[in-house]
């Protein structure tokens, strides 16, 4: 008799409640704005086949229309696998700054899925995806932002007559599909990149140029990063920015950015005398 009150009290907090998404977070931490961002593969603690690459693939859907500038996964996912000597399942301040210079961002987002439950009670069931981030500054190692989201699913009615019985169930049976799973990595993934915080001055980066100057570009990876080393050596602004073209890795050196044009094409001429090549100025928002 217990049960069944118990189940009853259930049932009837949830009568009004029909595909109801809700969420729990705790509250985030965060020092500084990151503007280029790359995304590890998430750690998956409740073993679900699949489920750590579509959170980690929708949190990156989320993020691309914001103000950073991400760093492709497929682009993360070769960094790591040629990363022979750096194990980056220990995210060392060293480690961090290595990937960062691969990468050529400023932060890494690692993440882990906390939470998978599917309850089926025959005329109520609750679908739970959780997951928590943490986000790293690649030039010292400190976490710069945590945040944590539980979404949740719910349906279920109490059935009037015997013959909505069965089509209660149906019904409660269908939140446990593939589809709301879907839905529900959406949701969590949409509030945790939301919360993320956009880089200084959104407005401005949106309506003015930066102009950068392209030194090289190498397959070697290690190149790159000499030559990086000797620019920064003589005073510049040197980055190493790593892109997928044409299936093929590429490790551009780039100097800037420069907020005027003027000012670039000025830094453009003095390499062009240092090094006896001429970079090739580059326009983005």
């Amino acid at each position: 008799m217990a049960i069944v009150l118990g189940l009853l009290l259930v049932i009837g907090g949830c009568m009004s409640r029909q595909q109801v998404v809700y969420q729990e977070m705790a509250a985030p931490k965060s020092e500084i704005a990151p503007r280029t961002i790359a995304i590890l593969p998430f750690r998956d603690q409740t073993a679900t086949p699949g489920l750590d690459r579509l959170v980690r693939e929708r949190l990156y859907g989320h993020l691309s229309p914001r103000h950073f500038r991400d760093v492709e996964l497929s682009i993360v996912d070769q960094a790591l696998t040629g990363a022979h000597d750096s194990p980056f399942d220990r995210l060392t301040p060293e480690n961090l700054r290595d990937l960062g210079n691969r990468l050529g961002c400023d932060a890494i987002v690692a993440g882990r899925i906390t939470e998978f439950e599917r309850l089926f009670m025959g005329i109520y069931s609750q679908l739970s995806v959780g997951a928590d981030i943490v986000i790293y500054a690649t030039h010292d190692g400190r976490a710069i932002w945590s945040d944590n989201y539980v979404a949740r699913l719910h349906d279920g009615s109490v059935p009037l007559t015997p013959l909505g019985i069965p089509l209660s169930g149906a019904r409660t049976g269908w939140n446990l599909r593939d589809s709301q799973i879907i839905r529900a990595v959406d949701d969590l993934t949409r509030t945790l990149a939301g919360r993320i915080p956009a880089p200084d001055a959104p407005e401005a980066l949106a309506s003015t140029y930066q102009y950068e100057l392209q030194v090289g570009a190498y397959l070697d990876h290690q190149l790159a990063l000499d030559q990086r080393h000797v620019l920064k050596s003589m005073g510049y602004p040197a980055t190493v920015r790593t892109e997928l073209h044409q299936k093929s890795i590429w490790h551009r050196v780039m100097v800037g950015p420069y907020g005027d044009e003027n000012r670039a094409l000025q830094v453009r001429q003095k390499l062009e005398g240092l090094l006896d090549t001429r970079p090739f100025l580059r326009r983005r928002q």
